[in-house]
């Protein structure tokens, strides 16, 4: 997490240039704002070229924008962002010009695995199974950018990339700690995972119908009221 003092300065360039975004680079030692060039500053933001080529050079360690009014949750697009730079990222959300929340993404293990609220993209139940091999095997997961209720507009991620990430499916007699569970719930598609941790035990994370649930934290829950909507399970094979 960054110091307190990054996060100031973060949340009151943001209060700033609300109704706009906000947008920015942390550094080492210092939080430093940029020029949000986007021709719709309201909706999105962007850094010019030049700016992220100079903050490489100054080895960035983070890029930071805000949510006015928006969302409490990183979108498609911010997710691919993400991604493409390398670095964590972190969101500030400014709801009628008040800082409400503040959020980072992007480093496998940067919450704890348990009694963490439910965040599309950020800490859902695709993320927890990635921070789980992270912390506990050590293997880094990809990770893929996805819409808010991604299954109910025919998009896939669950069956679509468990392959191609050294999954494969076993039977349920043989499942052992580690393995981890695919299911359907209130769904025909698979929308749903999590990892058997032994002794009966899953670890997963439930959301609601909003994409943010402070309320809806992670945890381990006896399987069996479960198996009604499991649908597969399957091994990591490397």
């Amino acid at each position: 997490m960054l110091r307190q003092e990054i996060i100031q300065d973060i949340q009151q360039h943001a209060l700033a240039c609300y109704p706009e975004e906000s947008c920015g680079f942390v550094f080492s030692d210092r939080y430093a704002p940029q020029r949000n060039v986007s021709p719709t500053p309201d909706k999105h933001f962007k850094i010019s070229h030049q700016a992220m080529i100079e903050a490489r050079a100054d080895n960035i360690l983070a890029i930071v924008h805000s949510h006015p009014d928006g969302n409490h949750f990183p979108s498609m697009m911010d997710m691919q962002g993400q991604i493409a730079t390398g670095v964590p990222w972190y969101i500030c959300n400014v709801d009628h010009g008040r800082v409400t929340d503040f959020f980072g993404w992007g480093k496998p293990g940067m919450t704890p695995l348990t009694g963490r609220p439910f965040r599309h993209g950020v800490t859902d139940c695709y993320a927890i199974i990635r921070d789980y091999f992270f912390q506990h095997r050590q293997i880094t997961l990809n990770d893929y950018p996805r819409r808010w209720e991604w299954w109910k507009s025919g998009e896939d991620l669950y069956e679509k990339y468990f392959r191609q990430e050294g999954f494969s499916m076993i039977e349920p007699s043989e499942v052992e700690a580690g393995d981890v569970f695919l299911a359907a719930i209130a769904s025909r598609q698979i929308n749903h995972g999590g990892v058997y941790t032994g002794h009966g035990l899953i670890l997963h994370q439930l959301g609601n119908q909003y994409g943010y649930a402070p309320d809806r934290l992670s945890c381990r829950t006896p399987v069996t009221p479960w198996l009604k909507h499991i649908k597969y399970w399957i091994r990591y094979h490397g």
